[in-house]
């Protein structure tokens, strides 16, 4: 019988007590942090590295008090569990990594703002996080079944023979998977984005882009679900995209008015431009462009800064007004439908 005064008993259950001393101090470590972060621009990367670390960090000590243990447990030579705490080091040197860049892919999105713009422009959060996910759960099952004595050659094989059945069985899901992976890595859109098709009747907001599915609000709140092997096939407008919505706009005016239609014109070109929402870099003209059956047809163009749909029509709006007041300053008239009746006098009441 092994006495507990000796020296590896002692050495064990002062590893325990340390283990419960680190442990209790990254409780409280964190939590002193998270009420001290600082202020400014280091905020985001304080908090994001709070918030990936504070569960690694509170079971770190008793992971390294269990690879301890399964170490220099005394007698453990002569135990019959030597194998199995060996087995259990193995488990926990494949999922200790592994939950760590696990809790790294969940907070893809942050760890590319903390990084800056220009990531977050040229890299996609949801195909980097689902990348990566994909290959810790592979990688680790992989490991998990090697510790657990099966061939890595034997499972790479039968994976192969299984994965053409599998292909086999499942082409239209494997369409759809590779339909979201090529969505995720070419970016036509993203979440939050509004996009319409010529080809199909979808139109609405992408609210997830999925493995298989796309869910798309429409504008009357309803959800639509589109297989993402429909998205190969089709053509795709992004409206978000836009940099600028174009407003064409016909007015016509009296015949009584062709001499004032030069100022008229001139005025509104100028005037437009001073607008706010107006992208003057774009090109823009007010021109007479018909002789209509009862009145003079012009047009006005110009490209608007706002592309959502509310604050295109308030711009459109004041743009409107503005050209009904030129036009009243002028002493001109808006031109309305009307017919000439020519009589010899004939007609009587």
């Amino acid at each position: 019988m092994i006495s507990i005064m000796n020296p590896e008993f002692i050495s064990f259950y002062s590893h325990l007590m340390i283990a419960f001393l680190l442990s209790g101090a990254s409780f409280y470590g964190i939590k002193w942090l998270a009420h001290g972060e600082p202020k400014g621009p280091e905020r985001v990367f304080w908090c994001l590295a709070i918030n990936i670390l504070h569960r690694p960090l509170l079971t770190l000590p008793w992971v390294l008090f269990i690879l301890y243990s399964a170490h220099y447990w005394p007698g453990l030579e002569r135990s019959d569990v030597n194998e199995t705490l060996q087995l259990i080091q193995k488990l926990i040197l494949t999922i200790y990594p592994a939950w760590f860049i696990w809790e790294i892919s969940l907070n893809m999105p942050e760890v590319l703002d903390s990084m800056g713009e220009r990531w977050r422009e040229r890299l996609s959060p949801s195909v980097i996080a689902r990348s990566v996910q994909l290959i810790i759960v592979v990688s680790t099952l992989l490991s998990l079944a090697q510790a657990f004595g099966y061939s890595l050659s034997t499972l790479l094989a039968f994976g192969g023979i299984g994965g053409i059945i599998l292909g086999l069985a499942a082409k239209d899901w494997l369409a759809n998977f590779f339909g979201g992976l090529m969505l995720m890595l070419d970016r036509p859109f993203t979440e939050g984005d509004w996009i319409r098709s010529p080809d199909r009747s979808i139109e609405g907001h992408i609210e997830k882009v999925g493995w298989r599915l796309t869910k798309i609000r429409t504008f009357d709140r309803r959800p639509i679900y589109v297989p993402n092997s429909i998205f190969t096939g089709i053509v795709v407008e992004n409206a978000t995209r836009m940099k600028n919505r174009r407003m064409i706009e016909n007015f016509a005016l009296r015949y009584e008015d062709i001499g004032k239609i030069p100022r008229i014109l001139s005025r509104i070109d100028d005037l437009v431009q001073q607008v706010p929402e107006v992208d003057s870099r774009e090109p823009h003209y007010a021109v007479f462009i018909r002789y209509d059956d009862s009145a003079l047809l012009c047009q006005v163009r110009v490209h608007i800064t706002r592309t959502d749909r509310v604050g295109f029509l308030k711009a459109q709006q004041s743009i409107l007004l503005l050209i009904a007041a030129v036009v009243n300053e002028e002493g001109a008239l808006f031109a309305y439908p009307t017919r000439r009746i020519l009589s010899d006098g004939s007609i009587t009441q």
